[in-house]
């Protein structure tokens, strides 16, 4: 059973979130958890983080934004971060169902109005691909602001 938890700064079991460990593969696509924590506790903007726990056990983490008329994404809207499930973990299906339940909590809009949802993923993710293509996601063709973020940006309507 996959549970997600609101996590905070102060959380008693923040250290084992901040243990946990991105597989080697994703250290470039993926923040830490302590890297994703403290831009969370220290932007002033809501972030809200998820610990993702299976049977009981924190296995990951997933986090979302609320953008008032981003000049990112040019609307109001949402914006989950990418999945973040331990080394260990990987290849069960935590992803997928974080990821629903993610969605449905997002859609009730806890933040404010908006009219989209939007992900961002590395381009040699193709897990993370198929991941938001099966939730229903679509390719915007947008690009950062940055130029060195070449993430792909991904929306769903709300």
């Amino acid at each position: 059973m996959v549970e997600l938890r609101k996590i905070t700064i102060l959380d008693d079991n923040m250290k084992d979130c901040i243990a946990l460990d991105v597989a080697p593969e994703k250290k470039g696509s993926i923040w830490s958890n302590a890297i994703t924590l403290a831009v969370a506790y220290s932007r002033g903007k809501v972030m809200e983080c998820r610990s993702i726990h299976v049977h009981g056990e924190m296995v990951g983490l997933i986090s979302y934004n609320h953008f008032v008329e981003s000049s990112d994404f040019k609307e109001t809207c949402y914006r989950i971060r990418p999945v973040m499930i331990d080394k260990n973990q990987l290849g069960k299906g935590y992803e997928e169902v974080a990821l629903r339940q993610l969605l449905k909590e997002v859609q009730t809009k806890p933040h404010g109005e908006a009219t989209a949802i939007f992900a961002t993923y590395a381009p040699e993710e193709d897990d993370m691909a198929k991941l938001y293509e099966k939730a229903g996601f679509t390719k915007t063709g947008m690009k950062w602001q940055d130029p060195d973020n070449d993430n792909i940006i991904v929306r769903m309507g709300l």
